[in-house]
């Protein structure tokens, strides 16, 4: 018997500012729009709202300008932020300009965290999403654009990291690569420079299980031609979210010894705190060459 879908809509003056604040009903209700359960409309939410509406595919009407003075949002009509909407979704960027909305309101923020790390992946968000950011703008591959921690939330980012999880070491010793402007990451030139002095070390290449550990998360070999690693630029990094990636992975798989040839010193922190954890058995750090970093002052 097929469930029937009940149609209603949901007035923003009718929310209460406890359940509006709390962050629970709100998402709640999204992920019951998103797998299907219920459609309803959300009508008179203020016109921030309007971009995240959108991306999930969820119906609204009715905007209102914001409660507070918010820049970009309160100058702008609800046709003319439609026009944007148009407009990123025809440049398949509608998931940056929801980030970058987000950031305009902590409940938004809060919101995209929570649906994006609550919905189930067999969503249609997750089409959508990868299809955004593998699609073709002027015959170049879209970028995905890492900016802030509501990116890392993206459906395609997660499918990421489940693929990680999945990856079966291929060897004892692990080496822990820096990230590489050139993709994929087995064209490197600073590669071959850490490949060279590993060789001279007395470690052959094909005995090691390499590891790229960089910002979109960590990288093992096997996944340097997903999509999302091929295409990828990272300005802001997570560190705490590195140190959960590592502690997952490496439990999972147990190598003898790893080699850190990492050139950004708080990822090599993290490696040292999951040793300290008796997560990583032994840690050699090995001695390349350097790179700049401005993330933090040394």
């Amino acid at each position: 018997m097929q469930t029937q879908v009940v149609v209603k809509r949901f007035n923003f003056t009718d929310l209460r500012s406890d359940w509006y604040a709390s962050n629970h009903t709100l998402p709640r209700l999204f992920r019951g729009c998103i797998e299907g359960k219920h459609c309803i409309e959300f009508n008179g939410f203020p016109r921030q709202w309007i971009p995240i509406f959108e991306w999930y595919g969820i119906p609204w009407a009715n905007s209102i300008d914001p409660l507070e003075y918010i820049p970009f949002f309160s100058d702008l009509t609800e046709d003319y932020i439609m026009r944007m909407i148009r407009r990123a979704k025809e440049k398949k960027s509608l998931r940056i300009l929801v980030e970058s909305a987000t950031m305009y309101d902590p409940i938004l923020s809060d919101l995209l965290y929570i649906i994006d790390n609550t919905i189930s992946l067999t969503s249609s968000v997750i089409e959508h999403d990868c299809q955004e950011m593998v699609g073709k703008t002027q015959k170049r591959t879209q970028r995905l654009i890492l900016n802030g921690w509501q990116a890392y939330g993206r459906p395609s980012v997660r499918t990421m990291e489940n693929a990680m999880l999945e990856v079966q070491p291929k060897a004892n010793i692990a080496v822990a690569l820096p990230c590489s402007r050139t993709r994929p990451y087995n064209k490197s030139s600073t590669h071959r420079k850490i490949y060279q002095i590993l060789e001279k070390q007395g470690y052959k290449l094909n005995e090691l299980h390499r590891i790229v550990i960089t910002s979109l998360g960590v990288l093992p070999e096997e996944t340097w031609g997903l999509p999302q690693v091929m295409t990828y630029d990272a300005g802001v990094p997570d560190i705490y979210r590195i140190l959960r990636l590592i502690r997952k992975y490496f439990s999972k798989v147990q190598y003898l010894c790893v080699l850190d040839c990492l050139q950004f010193e708080p990822y090599s922190d993290v490696l040292r705190i999951a040793e300290r954890e008796g997560i990583i058995k032994q840690i050699r750090k090995i001695r390349v060459p350097s790179q700049k970093h401005f993330y933090i002052r040394p």
